[in-house]
Order: structure tokens, then C-alpha cells, then sequence
């Protein structure tokens, strides 16, 4: 039963892939949607990517510790996601398009007409250190999630 739901997930993904190749022509089709997603779509696909094994495991571990102090956190991150959709987001989408960038890194370089690497070196840099700390702490979340 496990491996039929496993077979009808790959064929799904692979219907999903061939559907989805025909109307991506561009770099920005792919990386962005060529921009044609409405805020709301683009809000929860953020929110979807974004949460993790932090939500499911480090939150209710500190609820469990501290107690309901640990609102607060939870106050605290609706906030931020609230500010970064409705005050950086509009503004960051704007400016991207003027500069016709598809990345941070790509938009960094145009807004402050740096022609050089330095910002994409330092940018990869970031996101390497950064990118294998989170997807150890996912692995280790995974783990203790699985561990039966």
C-alpha cells in the first residue's frame, strides 16, 4: 500500500513537471512564476517554504519548557510575517521589476550599479553557511519526528 501511494506521488509529480514546462519559457517563468501570481498565492507559497521542523518540534519543545510565555514568539512571528508581506514585499516587488531582477543578490547589484561579483560572491557565501545549518537542523527534526 506504502508503495503504491509512492508510485501514484511520483506520477502525480511528473504529470505536475510536464504540465508545468509547457508554460515556463523563461528564467523568470521558472524562478518567479513570470510574476503572475496574485499576492495571496505568493504569500502562502512563502509561508508554505518557510515553516518547518521549527514549527512542529522547536515551538512546542519551548511551549513545553518555558510555558504560554512562549506566545510571545508566536506574537512576535505573525508580526514579522505580517510585516514582510504587506510593507517589504510591495516595495521589494516594485523595485525588482524596475531593476528587472529576479534574485536579492541580482537586486543588490543593479540597485547600488556594482558591476563586480562581490555581492554574489558574498551572497552564495551567506546562503552555503546558512543553507547547511537549516538542512542539518531539518534532517536532526526529521529524524526525532521519525524515530518511533
Amino acid at each position: 500500500m506504502i508503495l503504491f501511494g509512492f508510485i501514484l506521488y511520483l506520477i502525480l509529480v511528473l504529470v505536475i513537471g510536464i504540465l508545468t514546462y509547457r508554460v515556463t519559457k523563461t528564467q523568470a517563468d521558472f524562478l518567479i512564476a513570470g510574476r503572475r501570481l496574485n499576492p495571496w498565492v505568493t504569500a502562502f507559497s512563502e509561508r508554505a517554504s518557510g515553516e518547518s521542523a521549527w514549527l512542529l518540534l522547536g515551538l512546542p519543545g519551548a511551549v513545553f519548557v518555558a510555558g504560554l510565555v512562549e506566545i510571545w514568539t508566536v506574537i512576535g512571528c505573525i508580526l514579522g510575517i505580517a510585516f514582510a508581506w504587506w510593507v517589504i514585499a510591495k516595495d521589494l516587488r516594485i523595485r525588482t521589476e524596475k531593476y528587472g531582477a529576479l534574485t536579492l543578490p541580482e537586486y543588490f547589484t543593479r540597485a547600488f550599479g556594482l558591476e563586480d561579483n562581490r555581492i554574489r560572491v558574498l551572497a552564495t557565501l551567506i546562503v552555503v553557511f546558512f543553507y547547511t545549518l537549516y538542512v542539518s537542523a531539518q534532517f536532526n527534526g526529521a529524524g526525532k519526528t521519525l524515530n518511533v
